[in-house]
């Protein structure tokens, strides 16, 4: 019972991944929303953290309560035309805007996402995992938790950020070339967790990293005001790929008691 109730930690996380990726593609790149909850100045950063307060925490968390406590296609209807409802009453406040998302995209969203929380949560319960199953979590995983730091660095630290020159909106801008390191990283660091690499190979990644944060900052699409915030950026993904790391071992646990009582 414990070690299932361990792994309510990586699947809200994964959810939590999940919903990111997908914002990745309908918020950053294709502008379909924008949240005004008026915390912060700049209009689209201000978007980003009323984006990441809902849907990395509001709706992962209702995913994983429908998933664990297995709550009935009904309900989740209900849940889901609730949201519906909040979603609406937020537009009438004009603390939410929709430029083309449609409000019955939220409700089959909210639909298909529990229903395919509820399938993982089966197999990540069941003993054994197929290594691709854990190798996409874990990819997943780092989305979530390294997308989160990513953007609190960035939204904190004014001093540091990304100019691609791929948007005209600067904070947009900033946040769609950081959204893709993220997803890099968050491939090399779920092989590298899920292959169980030395610190010999990690040291080696982050020396890479490095490099290519002088390249970026040579190209001029990194800038930053001082080397200090760079290597507080590559600390803070060291730790990262320790808590990815630990994930992994929860993730595994369950088959590895099982395998061993079996012989």
């Amino acid at each position: 019972m414990r070690t299932k109730n361990l792994k309510i930690l990586p699947f809200y996380i994964c959810i939590a991944g999940a919903v990111y990726i997908l914002e990745l593609v309908i918020f950053v790149l294709l502008n379909s929303y924008s949240y005004k909850p008026g915390i912060l100045r700049n209009s689209f950063y201000d978007s980003a953290m009323g984006a990441i307060v809902s849907n990395g925490f509001i709706v992962p968390s209702t995913c994983t309560l429908i998933a664990v406590y297995r709550i009935r296609f009904r309900w989740i209807l209900l849940i889901a035309a609730g949201f519906m409802a909040i979603e609406q009453s937020f537009i009438y406040l004009g603390v939410f805007e929709h430029h083309w998302w449609k409000l019955i995209y939220t409700g089959i969203g909210l639909i298909l996402l529990p229903s395919m929380g509820k399938w993982l949560w089966q197999k990540l319960c069941q003993p054994d995992h197929p290594y691709l199953l854990r190798l996409v979590m874990l990819y997943i995983i780092n989305v979530s938790l390294q997308g989160t730091i990513m953007s609190g660095y960035l939204l904190i630290f004014y001093q540091l950020g990304f100019r691609p020159g791929w948007f005209e909106d600067p904070a947009r801008d900033n946040l769609a070339f950081a959204t893709l390191i993220v997803h890099a990283d968050s491939l090399l660091f779920a092989c590298l967790v899920s292959l169980r690499g030395g610190w010999i190979w990690k040291a080696i990644l982050f020396v890479i990293m490095g490099c290519v944060y002088w390249w970026l900052n040579h190209r001029d699409i990194l800038y930053t005001s001082g080397v200090w915030l760079v290597l507080l950026l590559l600390l803070l993904q060291i730790v990262i790929l320790q808590l990815l790391a630990g994930i992994h071992r929860i993730i595994a646990e369950k088959s590895a008691v099982l395998s061993r009582r079996e012989s």
